[in-house]
């Protein structure tokens, strides 16, 4: 698979069994491929004033896609939503209540989202400079993927603000660790 730029991670929809590689952030560019090689890949750019952070996910039904992604004119994370039956036009987007959100996973109940909110600001203007270290806030967020509500919000004490929240994992028992 030729892909613009360097990928960071691949999402797996079980139900249409295409996969979406997003570019590395700063990455302008999502490709999505079919594992049985039916269609040719096609690759989703971000809207303007977005780029994309490397992660997404898909809703159980394979529906939609939900890819992490920087509002940098506004220094705010959201979750762009992209419709995957209909060649994965732009359907919306929320906030992921946080700064540089990286990776997101739906959780076992299909609805919640967890979200790593690294709380770096970065901008393209400046590549992969990171432009708060001094004043940045991770946190970890729960957000409802069918109406954008938080549901829960937790950050790093102030001695460990410095810390990026950036990957996790579900286990079985649905416990998330980062």
């Amino acid at each position: 698979l030729d892909l613009p730029d360097r990928g960071h991670d691949v999402a797996f929809d079980p139900v249409s069994k295409r996969s979406v590689v997003f570019a590395r952030q700063p990455g302008t560019f999502a490709v999505v491929f079919d594992h049985a090689g039916r269609d040719k890949p096609l690759t989703i750019p971000s809207i303007a004033g977005r780029h994309f952070f490397g992660h997404g996910v898909f809703s159980t039904d394979g529906a939609l896609l939900y890819a992490t992604e920087n509002d940098f004119d506004n220094a705010a994370g959201v979750v762009g939503v992209y419709d995957a039956k209909s060649k994965f036009n732009r359907v919306g987007e929320f906030p992921t209540y946080g700064m540089g959100p990286h990776e997101l996973l739906l959780l076992g109940d299909g609805r919640t989202l967890a979200i790593a909110n690294g709380g770096i600001e970065t901008h393209p203007d400046y590549g992969r400079a990171e432009l708060n270290i001094a004043t940045m806030k991770p946190s970890y967020t729960l957000v409802d993927r069918v109406t954008g509500d938080l549901i829960e919000k937790h950050e790093l004490p102030p001695a460990l603000h410095q810390l990026s929240i950036r990957h996790m994992d579900r286990d079985q028992a649905g416990t998330v660790w980062f």
